[in-house]
């Protein structure tokens, strides 16, 4: 088996050099590595078969150099990273790809400012801490489970990737002046990131219910739309009393789906 080398820094462990070597664990499946947590000689960084990551004052990828601290205008060392082995057009639709970015270079109160993501103390993540404590104590024992954890990411990126893009090409509505978006899908995975990278997001979405042959209707919260005001109409199979999800009980043409929920549109 080919064997390769990692270093990164010591001491503390972060989110950003932990996922970094993830996903070139994940990468590189039939490779074992050798990682060390220390500062690298100037003969590693010169070395284009050894791995420096967040650690040496270098971004040079054609070296295996992966290091933003130099700039805060150069991204998180697991951005780099990703960009380098070709998985940040999949990765950059995970809804927490730029905020944890922005936490390695700005810190995480200023980033929960920016992102509006609340109360840092609160949003602090009890498995992520296990997980870098857990490597900085013991890097080569934590290879195995970095792996799957880099694995991981990618996978759940490429299906979330898939069904944004499947959001964006899908049909655009307007009913009674509220935007809404079609898919004749059961998966409602992607939604919420199509919507976050939208300019114009819908606020209703029409799916395929997945209990049943029936559309699924959903509005946002704060949307002038009542689906509970379509309880008694023969075509809904079941509708919320707080208003924001209804089901039909048939796949209902466009044009009749359509007027059907224009009766739940408050300002109509």
């Amino acid at each position: 088996m080919n064997t390769q080398q990692i270093i990164t820094h010591p001491g503390s462990a972060h989110f950003d050099d932990l996922t970094a070597v993830s996903l070139i664990l994940a990468a590189f499946p039939n490779t074992e590595f050798v990682i060390e947590r220390r500062e690298p000689a100037q003969a590693e960084l010169d070395n284009p078969d050894i791995w420096v990551v967040d650690v040496g004052d270098r971004f040079e990828p054609e070296k295996r150099n992966f290091d933003h601290h130099q700039s805060l205008d150069c991204p998180a060392g697991f951005v780099l990273v990703a960009d380098y082995l070709g998985f940040s057009d999949n990765l950059s639709v995970l809804p927490w790809w730029y905020f944890k970015d922005s936490v390695d270079r700005f810190g995480p109160v200023k980033s929960s400012l920016i992102f509006h993501a609340g109360d840092d103390l609160i949003n602090r993540n009890p498995v992520e801490e296990w997980l870098v404590d857990r490597f900085a104590a013991d890097a080569q024992g934590s290879l195995p489970l970095l792996r799957s954890f880099g694995t991981n990411i990618i996978e759940y990126a490429a299906k979330l990737k898939k069904q944004v893009d499947f959001w964006k090409s899908a049909r655009r509505l307007v009913i009674a002046g509220v935007a809404a978006v079609i898919g004749e899908t059961r998966q409602s995975m992607g939604i919420e990131e199509f919507r976050r990278l939208d300019n114009n997001p819908p606020d209703i979405v029409i799916s395929l219910d997945r209990r049943s042959e029936g559309w699924r209707l959903y509005r946002y919260d704060g949307v002038p739309v009542d689906f509970s005001l379509l309880a008694n109409c023969p075509e809904i199979e079941f509708a919320h009393k707080s208003g924001f999800m209804a089901k039909t009980r048939e796949r209902l043409p466009i044009e009749i789906l359509t007027d059907l929920i224009s009766k739940a549109v408050l300002t109509h």
